[in-house]
C-alpha cells in the first residue's frame, strides 16, 4: 500500500510538473537537463530557459564590445555617451545573470561567437556619421529582439530564477529601446 501511495505521488508530481511547463513533454524528455547543485540537490533547467541564459549572455558581451566601440568611434557625443551607458549597465546586467548561471549551473561563452565578431569588425570599418547610424540600427535591432525574448521567457520559463530575471529586465530593456528610438531620431 505505501508503495503504491507512493508510485501514484511520484506520478502525480511529474503530471503536475509537466502542466506547470506548458506543454506535453515529459519530465526528463529532450528538452530539459538534470543538474546538480552544490547541496546535491536535483536541479531541472529545461534546455529552453538554458538556451536563454546562454544567448543573453552571449548578447550582453556583444553589446558591450559594441557600446566600447561606440565610446571610441562615436562621432556625436550623445552616441559616446550612449555607449557609455550600454556598458555600465550591460556589465552590471551580465554579472547578474552571471551569477544566476553558476547557481544553475549553466556553463556560459567567454568569447563572442563568429557572427557577433564579424558585426563588430563590421562597424569597426566605419567611423563618424556612418558609424553613428550603423550603430544605433544594430542595437536597435538587437533590443527589439531582446524585448521579444525577454518578454516571452517571463511568462513561459519554467525556472523561477529565469522566469523572474527575465521579468525584471523587461523594463530596463523597454527603456533602453526608447532611449535608442529618440536618439535615433535625434542623431540624423
Amino acid at each position: 500500500m505505501k508503495l503504491t501511495s507512493l508510485i501514484l505521488s511520484a506520478l502525480f508530481a511529474a503530471c503536475l510538473l509537466t502542466a506547470c511547463r506548458g506543454d506535453s513533454s515529459s519530465i526528463m524528455g529532450d528538452d530539459t537537463v538534470a543538474l546538480r547543485d552544490t547541496s546535491n540537490a536535483n536541479i531541472i533547467v529545461g534546455q529552453d530557459d538554458a538556451k536563454f541564459v546562454k544567448q543573453v549572455a552571449a548578447g550582453c558581451l556583444a553589446e558591450i564590445e559594441i557600446g566600447n566601440l561606440a565610446k571610441r568611434r562615436g562621432k556625436d557625443k550623445r552616441i559616446k555617451n550612449l555607449g557609455a551607458m550600454m556598458v555600465k549597465d550591460l556589465t552590471k546586467g551580465h554579472g547578474r545573470l552571471a551569477a544566476l548561471a553558476q547557481s544553475k549551473k549553466i556553463v556560459l561563452a567567454d568569447t563572442l561567437d563568429t557572427i557577433d565578431r564579424l558585426t563588430i569588425d563590421s562597424l569597426s570599418a566605419k567611423s563618424g556619421k556612418a558609424f553613428d547610424q550603423a550603430y544605433l540600427s544594430k542595437i536597435k535591432t538587437d533590443y527589439q529582439k531582446a524585448l521579444a525574448l525577454f518578454q516571452a521567457t517571463s511568462k513561459r520559463a519554467f525556472d523561477p530564477h529565469i522566469k523572474q530575471f527575465a521579468a525584471k529586465n523587461i523594463l530596463t530593456i523597454q527603456r533602453h529601446l526608447d532611449l535608442i528610438e529618440a536618439m535615433n531620431v535625434a542623431v540624423r
